[in-house]
């Protein structure tokens, strides 16, 4: 009876074993790809009256000229200080695709909103594939990040809050796309990690438009 417990235990042991080395061992993205109004902050950009200056509040938020505060929305925060300091990311880039309106506002948010341990967005982020334009769609972002990073498409993961994004995205077939409505939460973040690579495809909740 025990020898059987004991067989029993060391084969659950041995299944945990093996799923742990396999996630461990899943390869993950090169290039994490954000937008940034409404899926990485709220307000948006072009619903501020006030804009620049921001100032940096305590709570770590930013208030624009008006007062009005922009906020990081779910876990933003935590997830691009993982991003920055995971070892697993070394060899990745975090990247930007934004068609927000007020490019130079959303530059400064990205310079002032801090992530953990002294690190802003700008310290995570790649400045060079930092892609801040109006555009029909996100295709020319990614593809200048494609270019300008030398990362194939399809090891890329790009999170955007508007389905005519991830649409446009998903049509490339080549990154793997994930629907954020209430901006990068966790559960939306280890979701999309799990399915990558799925090119052609968006991830998340369905959408109700």
């Amino acid at each position: 009876f025990t020898s059987t417990r004991v067989a029993e235990s060391m084969r659950t042991l041995l299944t945990l074993l093996r799923t742990v080395t396999k996630m461990a061992s899943k390869p993950v993205p090169k290039a994490v790809v954000f937008d940034l109004d409404g899926c990485c902050w709220d307000p948006e950009m072009y619903e501020l009256y006030g804009g620049a200056p921001f100032k940096e509040n305590k709570d770590g938020t930013l208030s624009d000229k008006n007062g009005t505060k922009v906020h990081l929305l779910g876990d933003v925060k935590n997830i691009l200080h993982e991003l920055k300091t995971d070892p697993k990311w070394a060899d990745s880039i975090v990247a930007v695709a934004s068609t927000c309106d007020e490019p130079k506002w959303a530059k400064e948010c990205i310079r002032k909103f801090t992530v953990g341990d002294g690190l802003t967005m700008y310290d995570v982020f790649d400045e060079d594939c930092t892609e801040i334009y109006k555009a029909y769609g996100k295709d020319n972002h990614m593809k200048e990040i494609a270019k300008k990073s030398g990362i194939d498409l399809k090891e890329m993961i790009f999170f955007d809050n508007q389905t005519n994004n991830t649409s446009c995205v998903a049509g490339m077939n080549g990154p793997t796309v994930v629907y954020t409505p209430q901006g990068v939460t966790r559960e939306l973040f280890e979701e999309g990690l799990a399915k990558f690579p799925a090119p052609g495809k968006v991830i998340g909740p369905q959408s109700k438009w």
